[in-house]
């Protein structure tokens, strides 16, 4: 069976004329894009419809489960936030209650939000620093089950934005046992378990379906990613059903073929990609061993905290204790030596790594980092001196679930005077996007120090209508 690339780049030399959609006919000559428009249809005859494949596209997803060791794997044009709305709305029924890691990522709540799902809220355990979530305890989960019963099942994030990983089988094992469903979000986590070199995926820990985004780690384009199904707890049909809801009815051609081309890529070469990965990340490791003040939190730092796995492939660069935030941090290396970072925190910035970066990249980041230390010294004013770690809202802090947040009559109210009143509005951080404010939860005096202190460092506040935080909805 000719593979999807193969037949799109033969129609783009063949003498077919498009009377169909898209506007651009694939005629765009001169454009900077031109070789993409001529790639990008819609579905034709013999292209197969991503809704109902059989030929192959289909042929492609086996690819992927297969590679992954998945029952069945189905392609993302909408990114892991189509996956992660269709696998909530499949796996848990209307109103129903279930167990969410509270550093899930927001799509997860809008789920909740659609689904009108009461989520009981696993906190896992912070760092001793107070500025990283760590892995969810499988007796935290055990714990909630006992004092939540009718939980249908636990949705929660591995690894986390930052590479920590929780341990998915033996979770799976208390979440099956009280007869329910587990759904991972491994977004951040595509190149698990293709490679000894890095930790086992959560397809093959256990879990039944796991949304992996394959634009973060692996060479696909942006928006592309992989659900797997692996288990029969959650039906076929149904979780189908949704996807179709969920995902565009006019799916990219240009982001399917990247997939496939993306599986073709790391099933022939994973070995060696994936080897070198490894070793230029061991190399970086051996070169920033004289740093003095910054400090690279590896996989040494994570056995020290008790976390289950770390992903190395995330290089988080703390700037706790010294005389520079993580934001300062990022700007000058941006700035100063051209080296974008995908995240900036209040005391730590974060680097993502993939089997196309190249060693140059990792060897200017090194040198970077070491010119930088040279210059700093202690004294930075720690968020947790002023008791201003990670906020972690507990049960009694929710007033409303969210669906019922969402048709309450709201007003607007200046920022500083929300002390007491409920939110109306999600509130948090972008990147990584895990709410630390979601609507229906009583807005506390930490949280309005919290983000008082965030706006003062430059980070990105998102989720509500105001985005200068004069104002945020309350419920009335």
């Amino acid at each position: 069976m000719s593979s999807l690339f193969h037949s799109l780049s033969q129609l783009a030399e063949g003498d077919i004329y498009p009377f169909h959609m898209p506007g651009h006919k694939r005629n765009m000559p001169g454009h900077v894009l031109e070789a993409a428009y001529q790639l990008d249809i819609t579905e034709i005859d013999g292209f197969d419809n991503l809704h109902n494949p059989g030929g192959m596209i289909w042929q492609a997803q086996k690819k992927a489960a297969d590679l992954w060791e998945a029952k069945e794997s189905f392609f993302l044009v909408n990114g892991s936030t189509a996956g992660i709305l269709a696998a909530l709305s499949a796996a848990f029924p209307k109103g129903s209650e279930m167990i969410l890691a509270r550093n899930c990522h927001k799509s997860a709540y809008h789920g909740m939000l659609l689904r009108e799902i009461r989520p009981h809220y696993l906190y896992p355990k912070l760092i001793d620093e107070g500025f990283l979530y760590g892995s969810v305890l499988p007796k935290q989960v055990e714990a909630l089950y006992k004092q939540y019963p009718e939980s249908r099942g636990v949705f929660l994030t591995s690894p986390n934005y930052d590479g920590v990983i929780s341990p998915v089988k033996k979770i799976s094992q208390i979440v099956h046992e009280h007869g329910g469903i587990l759904i991972v979000d491994e977004a951040h986590g595509a190149h698990l378990g293709l490679s000894k070199e890095f930790p086992e995926s959560a397809v093959t820990q256990g879990a039944d379906i796991v949304i992996q985004s394959l634009h973060k780690t692996l060479p696909s384009f942006t928006q592309t990613g992989l659900l797997h199904l692996c288990s029969n707890r959650v039906p076929k049909e149904k979780l189908q059903r949704y996807l179709g809801i969920y995902q565009t009815s006019s799916p990219s051609y240009l982001f399917m073929s990247t997939m496939e081309q993306c599986i073709e890529v790391v099933e022939r070469e994973k070995d060696i990609t994936f080897s070198r990965l490894s070793q230029n990340i061991d190399e970086f490791l051996n070169a920033v061993k004289g740093l003095v003040h910054l400090q690279i939190l590896n996989e040494s730092f994570a056995r020290e905290r008790k976390m289950y796995q770390f992903d190395k492939s995330k290089l988080i660069i703390s700037t706790y204790g010294t005389n520079i935030s993580g934001k300062e941090l990022s700007d000058r290396l941006l700035a100063q030596y051209h080296l974008q970072m995908e995240m900036a925190c209040e005391h730590y910035v974060l680097a993502l790594t993939s089997i196309c970066d190249r060693r140059e990249g990792f060897q200017r980041l090194a040198k970077a980092l070491l010119e930088i230390d040279k210059e700093l010294q202690g004294g930075f004013v720690k968020n947790t001196e002023k008791g201003l770690k990670i906020f972690q809202p507990k049960e009694e802090n929710i007033a409303f679930s969210i669906s019922e947040a969402e048709e309450a009559e709201k007003e607007k109210i200046p920022f500083r005077q929300c002390e007491h009143r409920i939110s109306g509005e999600f509130l948090y951080l972008y990147p990584p996007g895990v709410p630390f404010v979601v609507p229906g939860e009583y807005i506390t005096k930490e949280i309005i120090e919290q983000i008082s202190f965030y706006k003062k460092q430059g980070l990105s506040i998102q989720g509500n209508e105001d985005d200068t935080m004069t104002y945020l909805e309350v419920i009335q």
